[in-house]
């Protein structure tokens, strides 16, 4: 059974944070804004490919008192 890995979300969650804090400040051009637009792309493409492993194989994170297992 696989593992669901809830650090791995907070890695991704947290880049995709600091894309959008990119975008609202550095952005100055459509090939800038493009490129974080791919970035952001794969990382949400990570959060549906783990969500569907996760769910093809059953596995679920168990919230007991903010703590996940």
């Amino acid at each position: 059974m696989t593992q669901f890995d809830v650090g791995l979300i907070h890695r991704l969650a947290d880049q995709m944070e600091g894309l959008a804090f990119t975008i609202k400040k550095h952005v100055n051009s459509p090939d800038e804004l493009s490129e974080d637009i791919k970035q952001m792309t794969s990382i949400l493409n990570s959060f549906q490919t783990l969500t569907k492993a996760s769910e093809n194989s059953g596995t679920h994170p168990i919230a007991k008192e903010n703590d996940v297992r």
